[in-house]
């Protein structure tokens, strides 16, 4: 993270009102209470804290539309390990953009027990920081592995927000957490590959909890050796009978490529499409194809990468025969 201040001050009352004129002149950021419409320009913003067992907390934004609904936005170099953060600094994320020519940002400032929060917002390059009473948490008994919500202050923007910003009924579950080794996968919900986008399985509906492993394999038509990894874990799970591989077809660049690449390789897996790259983006995948191991309970224990001898590894590790 990198330092960031801010602060604005009118030497007089003249000064004050010239520069209220001359925000709103430029349609710069307004604070307001009143509600919000459906992708108007109005939302409400808030904090969302992530408090790891190791004392590394993760920041992001949440936004939220009184008729589309809450949306998550965790920029990069959002996590802060609170023991290691200078006192009375206020660090930043990296900026995220948010509506065209606006970009958002959170600012945190250890300041002894107590970590007190921030946003930050750049409309046409001017900076603001917005900020509420209620916007600190006390570090350290901040519930472990939960999200934690502030509360939230309502702005006007000079343009509506992007609409992808909101979740679809496909994709990653709201408030799902975050990938991390041994704690539950993250949910999603992804319609079947070739089948039509309302006909969601979820991640929790395709496992029946007799499964001593469920595999998840993120990978594309054009990608190298997917064919052959496809192929040896159809084998693994007709052989095994109690494991479940889903396979995830992503970052397609033609339509029908991956269904077609199914047809003709014949992999009887059951085979979801990701179209958006959501989900490959919250597990954090690097390359294709990858393979992504939750035991009995769902819980995510390892990934694999790339063309790797995949039964040589799920056996060493896993005891898979």
């Amino acid at each position: 993270m990198r330092r960031f201040s801010f602060a604005t001050a009118a030497k007089t009352r003249s000064a004050a009102i010239l520069s209220l004129l001359g925000a709103v002149a430029a349609l710069a950021l307004v604070l307001t209470s009143s509600s919000v419409d459906a992708q108007s320009s109005r939302l409400s913003v808030g904090i969302a804290t992530w408090t790891s067992a190791g004392g590394v907390i993760e920041l992001c934004v949440n936004l939220r539309d009184a008729s589309v609904g809450l949306a998550r936005q965790c920029p990069e170099r959002r996590r802060l390990t609170v023991e290691r953060a200078p006192e009375n600094r206020w660090l930043r994320s990296r900026s995220a953009y948010i509506a065209p020519e606006v970009a958002i940002w959170v600012r945190a400032r250890r300041v002894g027990d107590r970590l007190d929060l921030g946003l930050g917002l750049s409309i046409e390059g001017e900076a603001r920081g917005v900020r509420a009473r209620s916007w600190s948490l006390h570090w350290p008994t901040a519930p472990i592995d939960q999200w934690q919500q502030t509360s939230f202050v309502s702005i006007e923007l000079p343009v509506a927000p992007h609409p992808e910003l909101w979740d679809s009924p496909a994709g990653i579950a709201p408030g799902a957490p975050r990938l991390e080794v041994g704690r539950p996968a993250p949910e999603f919900r992804l319609p079947r590959l070739g089948g039509p986008d309302d006909d969601l399985v979820s991640l929790s509906a395709a496992r029946s909890g007799s499964e001593r492993l469920t595999l998840i394999v993120f990978w594309s038509s054009w990608a190298p050796f997917v064919g052959e990894t496809l192929s040896v874990l159809g084998d693994l799970e007709e052989r095994a009978g109690d494991i479940l591989v889903i396979g995830v077809n992503v970052y397609e660049v033609d339509d029908g490529a991956g269904e077609e690449f199914i047809r003709n390789r014949g992999v009887g897996l059951l085979q979801l499409v990701d179209a958006d790259g959501s989900v490959a983006h919250h597990y954090r995948v690097d390359g294709l194809p990858e393979l992504f191991v939750l035991d009995s309970d769902g819980v995510y224990r390892g990934v694999i990468r790339g063309a790797a001898p995949l039964t040589e590894i799920l056996s060493a590790i896993y005891g898979v025969e």
